[in-house]
């Protein structure tokens, strides 16, 4: 049974670093109730339970004058967060990334707008539009690339093979979409980046970063990596009070860099002194450069930069602010970093652990315009729309569609005047909402948002608006009926297992495939609770058809030794139905192809078992969760429902004591 473990009162360490200085401006900026606004709103996201630590600094006009470590960094040995504490900083990488191939062009090694390919010839795939990509569409988003390759992408300990395996991996896989076209964030596209500033500078990205980026910004507390043999690391605890692995994340030009708050913002300031790159390279850097088909009409809520989420955050441009952000998240950190270039001021804030990392900076900024009265609402009187007839054209977008990560049905309702959603749940679809239809032209969402429909680039799309502008993002692909006479059976009502995850890979991939009864020619896989649509190539093989969605990957179907196997990326699966039950004193040893022992529970009970060094076990609920394991569970042993399943990992001749009481 878990236990909820909340630390306070001297236990709960604060470090507290404040500075004053004056900015280039006349009048002095104030800080306390900036200060007071940051304080209370990350103590509460680390009373909540979700974050364990978090550190946070401001840096205006070259003065960091905020700089503070929230909570323990390592509760085990008593370490408080410090300046010098060092937090994945996750995806805020990628900003790093970018900036190096732009001093790379800078340099005369690289251009923009030149193929990847002339660069780098050991990159191929299946699709030939993989030739179309050049290096500014990694930069963008736009490369069309599947998505995410995890295979030992989050591991508890680094995989020098990493990179290596993803090029290899590329070559037997198509693009999702035509290059150029649409921005859909995508990790690859970095990790590509890396390997190009590797062959381009002929050093290590970790070695290219810490000599051009980090000495040259003062960032002493930053690495690929943490640092080599350092104790102060932010570790990640859970509800009940067990820290969690060691996090290493080997894409490291796309989630990789350990950092700390105030060395983020001392990046701001090397950006704002021209330090990294040039004038006219910051303005292509911090520039829009989305797809001109990112959406249908108006700009992307997220208008990507080279590297940024966004180079206008729209809360802050309708206050006619220009602040520019990325945000950065892992299974164990959460990370921001937003940068007010016309200010001169770097606001950095990063989590170890869950929290809204996002709102917080959010509430952080907002707190220092309205203190320093920077920034105005501009007031335009706007009619309220109200409730009206739902135009027959609209009628016409009922149906299925698809994103990334769900399956979503539309309905209307003429007697309300409404919309009603749905989300698929492996079985039906379930009402998530019903949302009225208004004069503006729009279905009106909660929490600040409205939802329409447009037929653009050959496609029927569902759009997500914010409330108060023209800012959106395409939510949901309609999907016509495909081939009904394709035989679904070897994928419909699957469930997989891994027979080749590796004893450090955080992503214990676990994976169901069927079918939508309404949708003919598709299937979907569902790994951690969302469900993705694909076509059907033939009985066996899948394809991507989703290019607006995120984190795409093939499958496919292969019969080795008369057993089905399911290939998604580098994983390899079996069928459930193929697992043999575990049986009383059985031995289990990994054989000499050295692929997972998986077994089969037939009854309620507690399972132990003896591991061996550098081995691991998984045992997955019935519905595929991870129930238990090993890497992350310190029990020795754990309650086992009926009808879960245990993966043992290790290396060839590892063998496995076990005991199994019901």
């Amino acid at each position: 049974m878990k236990r909820k473990i909340l630390i306070w009162g001297f236990c709960l360490t604060m470090v507290v670093l404040v500075f004053s200085g004056c900015s280039s401006k006349a009048e002095p900026k104030s800080y306390e109730k900036t200060i007071e606004t940051a304080r209370t709103e990350i103590w509460n996201a680390i009373s909540a339970g979700g974050a364990s630590s978090a550190t946070v600094a401001i840096m205006d006009n070259g003065n960091l004058v905020y700089e503070e470590g929230f909570a323990m960094a390592n509760r085990e040995t008593g370490l408080p967060v410090t300046k010098d504490t060092q937090f994945n900083i996750c995806s805020v990488s990628k900003v790093f990334t970018a900036a190096a191939i732009l001093q790379l062009c800078e340099d005369g090694k690289l251009e923009l707008d030149k193929p990847v390919v002339d660069y780098l010839p050991e990159f191929t795939m299946a699709d030939s539009r993989y030739k179309d990509i050049t290096v500014r569409m990694l930069l963008n988003h736009t490369a069309a690339l599947p998505g995410t390759y995890t295979n030992n992408a989050e591991t508890t300990v680094p995989d020098p093979n990493y990179t290596k395996n993803f090029l290899a991996y590329l070559t037997e896989t198509e693009l999702k979409g035509e290059p150029g076209k649409v921005s859909v964030y995508c990790n690859d596209c970095f990790t590509l980046a890396q390997i190009l500033v590797e062959k381009s500078s002929g050093l290590s990205f970790a070695d290219y970063l810490a000599t051009n980026i980090f000495n040259k910004a003062g960032m002493k507390n930053s690495s690929c990596y943490f640092k080599a043999d350092n104790p102060d690391i932010a570790r990640k605890y859970n509800e009940d009070g067990t820290v969690a692995p060691v996090e290493y994340i080997n894409s490291l030009g796309s989630g990789g860099i350990s950092s700390t708050a105030a060395d983020l913002c001392r990046y701001g300031q090397a950006l704002f002194q021209g330090k990294i790159i040039n004038e006219a390279m910051f303005t292509e850097y911090t520039s829009p450069q989305y797809g001109d088909e990112t959406v249908p009409a108006g700009t992307p809520l997220y208008p990507y930069g080279l590297g940024w989420d966004s180079v206008a955050v729209a809360d802050f441009e309708r206050q006619e602010v220009t602040v520019i952000g990325k945000n950065g998240g892992s299974p164990q950190y959460n990370s921001q970093l937003y940068l007010l270039p016309e200010e001169n001021i770097s606001v950095a804030i990063v989590f170890a652990g869950n929290a809204d990392v996002t709102g917080v900076a959010n509430d952080i900024v907002q707190s220092l315009l309205d203190e320093n009265g920077l920034g105005e609402v501009s007031e335009i009187a706007v009619a309220e729309p109200i409730a009206t007839t739902i135009p027959d054209a609209i009628l016409a977008y009922a149906g299925i569609y698809g994103d990334g990560s769900a399956i979503q049905k539309i309905e209307f309702n003429n007697e309300k005047n409404a919309m009603i959603y749905k989300k698929f749940n492996g079985q039906v679809f379930e009402t998530q909402g019903t949302y009225p239809y208004l004069s503006d032209g729009y279905f009106h969402l909660p929490v600040g948002y409205r939802a329409g429909f447009a037929e653009n680039f050959g496609q029927k799309l569902f759009v997500i608006y914010d409330l108060n502008s023209d800012a959106g993002f395409v939510s949901g692909q309609k999907m016509a009926s495909g081939d009904g006479v394709l035989d679904t059976s070897q994928f419909n009502g699957k469930s997989w297992i891994p027979t080749n995850l590796s004893a450090i890979d955080a992503n214990a991939m676990a994976v169901q495939t069927g079918v939508v009864a309404e949708l003919s020619g598709y299937l979907y896989h569902t790994a951690n609770g969302g469900y993705t649509l694909y076509g059907l190539k033939d009985a066996t093989t899948t394809q991507m058809v989703l290019p607006y969605g995120r984190d795409l990957a093939e499958a496919t179907i292969t019969e080795s030794n008369g057993q089905a196997i399911l290939t998604i990326m580098d994983y390899q699966l079996i069928d459930t139905a193929a697992v043999a039950l575990l049986q009383k004193d059985e031995p289990l040893v990994i054989g000499s192809d050295g692929l997972n022992v998986c077994r089969k529970l037939d009854h309620d009970g507690v399972f132990s078992t003896v591991i061996p060094e550098g081995s691991r076990i998984v045992i997955y609920d019935p519905d595929l969760q991870p129930g238990y394991d090993s890497m992350t569970d310190t029990a020795k042993e754990t309650a086992v429902t009926a009808g879960s399943y245990l993966v043992f990992i290790g290396a060839p001749g590892d063998t496995f004591a076990y005991n199994y009481t019901v």
